[in-house]
């Protein structure tokens, strides 16, 4: 962590986990303390809406050094399924792709193991959503389809790798972290209506509408995901690695307390 007020409430929760503090991307010479001792790692390319995005590339680049300069020898990277389409989508594959690339090279120079796992749209960003819906008996969302992922399974599929007795049944891959579903904004709604037993409605947000609020790398995905409606990858991915999936209404169901609180 960086600071001891963010370590804090995990402390609490797992007081049985070394916890280091002082950890900060933006400043190399503090990740040691993060790696030392350490034969692998999870790196997950950071997200801070106080710094933006600008910046992401660099800070990931600067975890993976610091790892491989510890002598780390497998990473498991968490990545986004935009660096498909790393023209179309560049506000945000750019956040990933060097990454990708760094670790390819160091894999060739240095020998290092690595697996990369490209997220998909993640369950949790439709929390608002799901909020507002409940309040209103109308999803708003733009008209998408989409394998929604719960981020749980994404941490799950990187246990499996980090945990695998061979390094190199896994080293090399790149494995699509989606969930076990196209959904389109009417199915959406139908699994609320479900969940909370009132009818909901789907209305979509019209591209002219959405680019007003929503962040410009937020907007040029979904403007991207309106036209190309199967764009996000589609794989069995999840399920081959971990044997299970988390589906949007069990995601749904075991976040009830985020919708009333």
């Amino acid at each position: 962590f960086r600071t001891e007020e963010k370590a804090k409430p995990f402390r609490i929760s797992f007081p049985n986990i070394e916890i280091v503090v002082g950890c900060d991307a933006d400043n190399p010479d503090t990740l040691n303390k993060a790696f030392q001792g350490a034969q692998y790692a999870l790196i997950v390319t950071p997200h801070d809406p106080k710094r933006g995005i600008d910046d992401d590339a660099r800070l990931t680049k600067n975890m993976i050094e610091s790892a491989v300069a510890n002598n780390v020898e497998y990473i498991v990277l968490v990545a986004s399924w935009t660096v498909h389409f790393p023209e179309q989508l560049s506000l945000l594959s750019s956040r990933f792709k060097p990454s990708e690339i760094l670790l390819e090279k160091y894999g060739k120079e240095k020998g290092l193991k690595w697996t990369i796992l490209r997220g998909g749209v993640f369950m949790e960003n439709t929390i608002s959503n799901v909020t507002q819906a409940v309040k209103t008996s109308v999803y708003n969302f733009p008209d998408i389809l989409c394998p929604y992922i719960d981020t749980k399974d994404i941490g799950r599929c990187a246990a499996v790798c980090l945990v695998a007795t061979d390094k190199n049944e896994h080293h090399e891959k790149f494995y699509e972290m989606n969930g076990p579903e196209k959904l389109n904004g009417e199915r959406l709604a139908e699994i609320c209506s479900k969940v909370f037993e009132k009818k909901i409605t789907f209305q979509s947000i019209a591209k002219e509408e959405f680019k007003k609020f929503m962040p410009d790398a937020v907007s040029q995905v979904f403007e991207f995901m309106v036209e190309n409606r199967n764009c996000v990858p589609f794989t069995n991915d999840v399920k081959n690695l971990t044997g299970e999936w988390s589906s949007y209404e069990d995601f749904i169901r075991n976040h009830l307390n985020d919708f009333f609180n």
